[in-house]
């Protein structure tokens, strides 16, 4: 079990270390002002008490002593103002540093991840649903402000320690162990309740959150309401929300007799420090001015003690901290998302592809999706990949893009290299590719940022896409958003965000990309326009090799060969032409397909026939 002590070293190296990187000279001025500010008031302590005994004085000294001691305690005034006013002010120039370092930070250990498994990891999730939770509450961009808060009571309650040593070696002794039970009191609650927050409570909320966001967001929307899930949907969030509170609220109920012993022992330290010090000044032994400095001493070692809401999210944003330093950032992951973009190639040309042996299991699944998959793909051919849903087509695709790495065989790509290291020479469209809600502009210079200003090459990949008369349909061109939630922003339909894509993968293709992976991108197309753009593909890139994934096997006939998948293996391989004289797997669904559209003239039937 990990330790989740409130004062574990390795949360405030963490803390420190995010702090550090918010700015270095920053935090060294934000570190003297809070010095400042935690060391002042106790030397004003000792100056109003050496004010009030000029004051007494004045009969036989004068008042020179006087206005002395209140110059001096003006400007201890002062300069308290001063720092404090630092303090804040560089605190929250500092919290928002520090809310940057931590984005930066989760953002190098998300992209820095060269796969997908990572992401998947439910622990992994855990901890970016807490620190996202953090966000959301604040507690990134107020850690300045809270540290300055804890770090300046502490300096002044030591400086009350030291100040009431001068009256009785124990008295301060006596006040340091009652605030320290009820500082032990207090951090025992609040690690229960971070811990909570930060583990069980986590999981709840993110459970919670995602449920939210199916009532308010517009993907379910239609779902929700076609199927009236409203009143099913808002019960499941309010329990979901409830487990996540019950987690955190059974941690409040601990430590309740360890909350009286805490009561009773302040009550009884207090009673006997000051009326010592009561005592004391009945006797002769203490003048008003040292009564004075050490009744405000003994007040003022409440700093020692528990600092409720400050500490609380001083202790939150010490957690947060500790699950960033547990996001496993790679030694050689670049500072910003940028630095990790693929390199433009100076090759050209198809890439081969060589798979031996390749298998691969995912997690938590008993079965092999891929179990001793073996091909050889020449560079420059074009390659259809056919199969039954959950025959491992999709799979097969994010091994050879390098997002998953295989459990056993080997995949190289040109000979030597791995998918990792080809990559920039891979470009592919996904079934699930993204829309991205930004000008059209950058949808498509997303395959090569590198031709975003060359409105010539990008309308080029959106001709041979088949979108080339989109651009005079939006209201701004390239510069349209691709969303209606920004002003001025237009959507498009499902077609013509799959020729966005597409063209996003030949500008790809531009940039040096020699092996173009389509999985099923094109599903929301008709049969005939999805048979015609991907023969347009293969023209278009008769020098890239190109993979073709499609449940629709008329579209991928014309293929320089086709494999079928079944069992995580190939169990066929062909041309269009061979595969239907064998009569095997191949053949009939292709047969079955054709029945089905027999309408279509795509089809051509006719072939069929002869073949």
């Amino acid at each position: 079990m990990a330790d989740t002590r409130l004062t574990h070293p390795a949360r405030w190296r963490a803390l420190l270390g995010l702090l550090w990187e918010a700015g270095r000279g920053r935090v060294l001025l934000y570190a003297a002002a809070v010095v400042a500010a935690g060391a002042l008031p106790t030397v004003l302590i000792l100056l109003s008490g050496e004010l009030v005994h000029a004051i007494n004085a004045v009969p036989t000294a004068g008042t020179g002593p006087a206005l002395r001691a209140l110059a001096w305690l003006a400007a201890a005034l002062a300069a308290l103002t001063v720092a404090s006013n630092a303090a804040v002010y560089l605190g929250s120039v500092i919290g928002g540093a520090f809310s940057l370092a931590v984005h930066s930070r989760v953002t190098r250990a998300t992209l820095g991840t060269p796969g997908l498994a990572p992401l998947e990891d439910p622990a992994f999730a855990d901890r970016l649903q807490a620190i996202d939770e953090a966000e959301r509450r604040g507690v990134l961009r107020d850690t300045a402000r809270h540290l300055f808060t804890v770090v300046a009571m502490r300096l002044r309650g030591l400086g009350a320690f030291v100040v009431l040593l001068g009256f009785q070696w124990w008295a301060p002794f006596v006040l340091l162990a009652a605030w320290h039970l009820t500082n032990r009191l207090y951090e025992s609650a609040t690690e229960k309740g971070v811990t909570v927050d930060m583990g069980d409570g986590a999981v709840q909320m993110r459970r919670a959150e995602y449920l939210r966001s199916l009532a308010v967001e517009a993907p379910a929307a239609k779902e929700i309401r076609l199927f009236g899930l409203g009143h099913w949907l808002v019960g499941r969030y309010g329990d979901a929300w409830m487990r996540a509170l019950g987690a955190m609220w059974a941690s409040r109920k601990a430590n309740r007799a360890l909350t009286l012993a805490t009561v009773a022992a302040l009550a009884l330290s207090h009673a006997l420090v000051l009326g010592a010090l009561a005592l004391a000044a009945i006797r002769g032994d203490l003048g008003a001015a040292a009564l004075l400095v050490f009744i405000q001493a003994a007040l003022a070692t409440a700093d020692l003690g528990m600092m409720l809401d400050p500490q609380w999210a001083l202790a939150q944003s010490l957690a947060v901290s500790g699950r960033v330093a547990e996001l496993e950032v790679p030694a050689d992951a670049p500072p910003f998302p940028a630095a990790a973009l693929p390199a433009p190639r100076a090759e050209r040309g198809g890439v081969a592809l060589e798979l031996g042996g390749v298998r691969f299991t995912y997690r938590g699944r008993g079965e092999p999706t891929l179990d001793g998959l073996s091909l050889h793909v020449p560079a420059g051919q074009s390659l259809a990949i056919v199969g039954e849903n959950g025959a491992g087509k999709s799979t097969l695709i994010k091994l050879l893009c390098g997002l998953y790495e295989p459990q056993e065989g080997r995949i190289t790509m040109d000979g030597a290299m791995t998918p990792l290291q080809a990559r920039g020479r891979i470009a592919a469209i996904f079934q699930d590719f993204v829309r991205y809600p930004l000008p059209l502009r950058e949808n498509v210079a997303f395959g090569n940022l590198q031709l975003v200003g060359d409105e010539a090459a990008l309308r080029a990949a959106l001709d041979d896409a088949g979108g080339g008369g989109l651009i005079e349909r939006l209201a701004h061109g390239w510069d349209t958003v691709l969303s209606r939630e920004f002003e001025g922003g237009s959507d498009l339909s499902g077609g013509q965000w799959q020729r966005v894509a597409l063209a996003r993968a030949l500008t790809a293709v531009r940039g040096g990309a020699g092996l173009l992976i389509l999985d099923e991108p094109t599903a929301a197309l008709d049969v005939r326009a999805e048979t015609e753009l991907f023969d347009r593909f293969l023209e278009l890139t008769r020098d890239v090799t190109t993979i073709l994934v499609s449940h629709r096997l008329s579209s991928v006939r014309h293929a320089d060969r086709i494999v079928v998948i079944d069992g995580g293996r190939v169990v066929e391989d062909g041309t269009h032409e061979s595969l239907m004289r064998a009569g095997g797997r191949y053949a009939r669904m292709y047969s079955l397909q054709a029945e089905r559209f027999a309408a279509e003239p795509v089809l051509e039937l006719a072939e069929v026939a002869s073949a």
